[in-house]
């Protein structure tokens, strides 16, 4: 039977097919994984790889995503047979600067040209950032459903956003600051959205998952810029916790993975990418583990935004190339947290 075990937050989580001990065995394969999704989340597609591979133990990482690149540059001469994150940039980053190897997927005609770069990185998932609303605090009125309708609420001094509002810590979160750096670049009024935000005390955030049950429990009204397909899967079971994706715009980013140069295990890592890649893979990321599929021939409209009406035509994902790298330049970010810090504190 399969063996999970977690020895300490420093360990990784061991997923065996072999003996109860959790031990690789006699012939068995190891294939380790760091990756800054939540365990609990891929369990799903981690255990139904591993039905399909008896003799393989998984070692998987849970790791912050700076922590992750921080750990493949230091491991340049053996490190993980596979790195997933949704920290866009920073896997374009290593893939640009030579850390991953080659691969061609088996299915690699059903992929959108704008998920992968060369034949080393790919976008395993899309990602749309949401508006996620407890339905009780908004019970009577319409929920804001664009920035400027957002806006409009937050300065109305409406009780109901005093206080009772959320969204990421950019200085904490290397993807909240993507995702603030790329509504700058879309949207001229982002920062009077965030004096808004700041001149109703927001409360920070270093990860989706706290604003989710934060908005679930109603401990917030609203919380901004959240990962949609934690929003959605969490939905399916907090009956007041809403999810809407912005009618003006909505970010897209992606889960980008790639096989290191320096794999310990580089075909493993192969195996289990073309895995999460195929479309029986990608229907157990887009229907089990709620992460929205790239795979053309899995449909995931009605699965998981239902509310929304949503189609792929309505989404524009940040492609996986080296445009990317323009968030990563110092001066871009500093003067990022620069603005971000004179919006919070400044006037509404």
């Amino acid at each position: 039977c399969l063996f999970l075990a977690r020895i300490s937050a420093a360990e990784p989580i061991v997923l065996s097919g072999s003996e109860a001990g959790g031990g690789t065995g006699a012939g068995n394969r190891l294939l380790t994984i760091y990756s800054t999704a939540d365990y609990i989340a891929v369990e799903p597609v981690l255990r139904a790889y591993q039905v399909t591979e008896p003799d393989l133990t998984i070692h998987y990482h849970e790791l912050l995503s700076q922590e992750l690149y921080q750990r493949v540059l230091d491991e340049e001469r053996e490190t993980a047979d596979l790195v997933w994150s949704s920290a866009m940039d920073l896997q374009m980053k290593l893939v640009h600067d030579g850390y991953a190897r080659r691969f061609t997927p088996t299915e690699i005609v059903s992929l959108p040209e704008w998920s992968y770069w060369r034949d080393e990185a790919y976008a395993v998932s899309v990602e749309p950032a949401v508006i996620v609303y407890n339905r009780r605090a908004f019970d009577g009125i319409e929920v804001p459903a664009t920035r400027e309708a957002l806006l409009a609420w937050l300065r109305r001094g409406d009780d109901r956003a005093f206080q009772r509002v959320g969204t990421y810590d950019i200085e904490r979160s290397g993807l909240g600051l993507l995702l603030a750096a790329r509504d700058a670049d879309q949207s001229r009024d982002f920062w009077k959205l965030v004096q808004a935000l700041g001149a109703n005390q927001v409360e920070l955030f270093s990860s989706s998952s706290g604003l989710i049950e934060r908005v679930a429990r109603g401990d917030l009204a609203l919380a901004y810029n959240v990962l949609g397909s934690y929003a959605a899967s969490r939905a399916q079971t907090a009956e007041d916790l809403g999810v809407l994706l912005p009618r003006d715009y909505t970010l897209v980013i992606s889960r980008v993975a790639f096989v290191p140069y320096a794999a310990v295990n580089a075909s493993a890592g192969e195996d289990f990418l073309d895995f999460l890649l195929s479309a029986r893979g990608q229907r157990i990321l887009n229907d089990r583990v709620g992460f929205p599929a790239v795979h053309a021939d899995v449909d995931w409209n009605s699965t998981l935004f239902p509310e929304n009406g949503l189609t792929r035509g309505y989404l524009e994902p940040m492609g996986v190339d080296t445009r990317l790298l323009i968030y990563l330049d110092q001066a871009r970010r500093e003067n990022v947290i620069r603005l971000w810090r004179q919006a919070l504190g400044g006037p509404l």
